[in-house]
């Protein structure tokens, strides 16, 4: 079953920042001139920084819209809400997500297209995955006992900033809130902090917040926040690549209610003619046994080298093979297109392939080594050849 929880690799939502990780970015925020046309008092960047560190997500509904084009081909193609296209989308396309929140027991996320859509519920202890493309859906009943306690959630702790366990991992992060967590984890005496006014973002206003790079190397020339002026949720992210003026990356809600979801919200039925499949607590685990069921960096060794937004995240014993056995069909089709459009490159540091974008740069070489950051390819190629960097 293509779109099964058990069938795609596993995608952990993004570990944020902490509070002191906050404080230090605060130490170099200036001041903050609101906007002419707003009534929101004015907040330095330091208080918005502490304001997002403490966030409690409150309950909403809202939808989402991602769009991205950071300068890779277009190998995307059939079901616009399967998994692996969405997972593409994030770095070229676009998707369309309709969210509901209560707590960290009771969410439901749809991806949504013109013609398919696929929902991810939870509703305290059971868990849906449906896709209305392969008229498929997998049922989860999790143990009392398990971890994903209320405060959690799809924000994957008490804030969206912490680390958790609260959604299942295969759903594409679309959330404004799981982007600002990335940017603030960059947060350091290397970024400059700024508030630009505010904004109108999905009928709320917000607070602008810009973090820019001082660090010549990194290939990411600002990222901007919106955060909401009234209850500090990010609520729409834009990062914009060196010597751009337009977003290559943007995820941010269209429309919003701070308005608690009705529980009917999450209550499903598969629909008639449906296949459904149950998922017994146990088979999660046994499905890490899979060749291709964990994440590159899932299991690999993996160190930094380098700080700040040009560090270069290394991982050893990487085998490109094994992390695309588990596809079929169109995914399969989407990687093996993927993979060759990657650039052959060779060095000091040995043979292997390339991938650049706008934002971010990949090196897969020969020996299991892949290095990746937010960097040139020739800083991957530094890198690669420092001690640290050893088999």
């Amino acid at each position: 079953m293509p779109n099964s929880l058990l069938s795609t690799p596993a995608r952990r939502w993004a570990t944020g920042a902490t509070v002191a990780t906050v404080v230090v970015g605060a130490a170099v925020a200036g001041p903050l001139i609101a906007g002419a046309d707003s009534d929101l008092p004015d907040r330095t960047a330091a208080e918005l920084l502490i304001g997002l560190a403490g966030l409690e997500v409150q309950p909403f509904a809202g939808t989402v819209v991602q769009s991205a084009d950071v300068g890779l081909p277009d190998v995307t193609g059939g079901d616009a809400t399967s998994l692996p296209t969405a997972m593409l989308s994030l770095l070229n396309g676009s998707s369309t997500a309709r969210i509901w929140y209560t707590d960290g027991d009771t969410y439901r996320v749809a991806l949504q297209s013109d013609q398919a859509e696929s929902d991810l519920l939870r509703d305290g202890q059971d868990t849906w995955f449906w896709s209305s493309e392969s008229a498929s859906a997998s049922h989860l009943v999790l143990p009392e006992d398990t971890e994903d306690d209320a405060g959690k959630g799809p924000f994957g702790g008490e804030n969206p900033f912490g680390g958790g366990e609260g959604m299942p991992e295969d759903l594409p992060t679309d959330i404004p809130t799981a982007a600002a967590s990335l940017a603030l984890a960059m947060i350091e005496p290397s970024t400059q902090v700024d508030v630009d006014g505010t904004a109108t973002v999905a009928g709320r206003s917000a607070y602008e917040l810009v973090l820019r790079p001082k660090d010549e190397q990194s290939l990411i020339g600002s990222i901007r926040l919106a955060v909401d002026g009234e209850t500090s949720m990010p609520l729409r992210v834009q990062i914009v690549a060196k010597d751009a003026t337009e977003p290559s990356f943007e995820v941010g809600f269209t429309s919003i209610s701070f308005d608690e979801p009705d529980a009917s919200t999450y209550e499903f039925t598969p629909p008639p003619g449906t296949t459904v499949e149950e998922i017994q607590p146990g088979d999660l685990e046994d499905a890490k046994a899979h060749p291709g069921a964990d994440v590159a960096m899932g299991d690999a060794d993996v160190d930094v080298i380098g700080s700040g937004w040009s560090s270069v995240v290394l991982a050893r014993d990487v085998n490109l093979d094994e992390l695309t056995a588990g596809l079929e069909g169109g995914a399969a089709a989407m990687a093996d297109a993927f993979i060759a459009e990657l650039e052959d490159v060779s060095g000091p540091y040995g043979t292997g392939r390339a991938l650049s974008s706008d934002l971010f740069t990949v090196l897969l070489l020969d020996d299991g080594r892949l290095l990746a950051g937010a960097v040139p390819l020739e800083v991957l190629e530094e890198a690669a050849q420092d001690p640290a960097a050893a088999l």
